[in-house]
């Protein structure tokens, strides 16, 4: 097969496609610091006409010229990604389900890529931010089971902040919540973490509820754990997606703690 050709930063763009699954053209210019969104939307236009991308045709699609195209890998990107390092071949793989992939798997992709832009947006001038999603966690074998929605790492010139985050879909019901909890603090006392990084204390974990009435649930849920336990096994913060995505605060993080009990 001749694979036609592509520019570095096309191959670029496949693989944010690749990192975050669903990204619409808005995306795509933030995540490139990009002035000028006609030359996006050439490059788009170049990678879907040589059938390394498609686009999400939704019910009104046809209707609301108002709102991005958004974009997933087509199978012929596996081409180009197999020669990236940064990509696992399990996970190519499975890039023709892409299309096939609900709405609500959709919507929450673009609401990870919205997160990993609030975090860039937050850093500081001497932090490095790192924002792994889980197409690049699948070789990680001592992490948390089913792997977090990411795992970040701020860094500065002598400290690295790290969090497994989780981004919850916005129907989940409440049990969804209560087995997160259970879930981060059955690794906690599994150790695996600790045997693997051992000069790391485990990751604080990040929730980002979908409504405050999620977040007030799990808030008194996991507050009851800690104090049967008489401690907080896990550091866990917790905020709404609304406070993510539409907020401009950087105090967005509540601390579920026994001590505010």
């Amino acid at each position: 097969m001749i694979i036609p050709d592509t520019t570095k930063t096309q191959k670029h763009i496949l693989y944010l496609l690749y990192k975050f699954r669903f990204l619409t053209t808005h995306h795509i210019q933030k995540l490139l610091n990009h002035k000028n969104p006609k030359r996006i939307q050439i490059w788009m236009k170049d990678l879907k006409n040589k059938g390394f991308i498609n686009t999400v045709e939704t019910p009104n699609s046809f209707i609301d010229n108002t709102k991005p195209f958004i974009y997933h890998l087509s199978t012929k990107a596996r081409h180009v990604l197999k020669n990236n390092e940064d990509c696992t071949l399990s996970v190519l793989t499975r890039i023709y389900k892409e299309k096939k992939r609900t709405e609500t798997f959709i919507y929450h992709s673009l609401a990870l890529a919205d997160t990993y832009l609030f975090f860039l947006q937050q850093k500081e001038e001497n932090e490095e931010l790192h924002f792994f999603t889980e197409s690049e966690l699948v070789e990680y074998d001592y992490f948390p089971d089913p792997l977090p929605c990411a795992y970040i790492a701020v860094t500065t010139e002598n400290s690295t902040r790290r969090y497994f985050l989780e981004l919850f879909y916005d129907y989940a019901p409440a049990p969804a919540y209560r087995s997160m909890v259970i879930k981060y603090l059955k690794y906690a006392n599994s150790r695996k973490w600790e045997a693997k990084v051992a000069e790391e204390p485990l990751p604080s974990i990040l929730f980002i509820c979908a409504t405050g009435r999620k977040k007030k649930h799990v808030t008194y849920f996991a507050k009851a754990l800690f104090e049967k336990a008489y401690e907080e096994k896990i550091a866990l913060f917790v905020t709404t997606k609304e406070k993510i995505i539409y907020g401009n605060d950087k105090n967005v993080w509540e601390n579920v703690s026994i001590t505010d009990a």
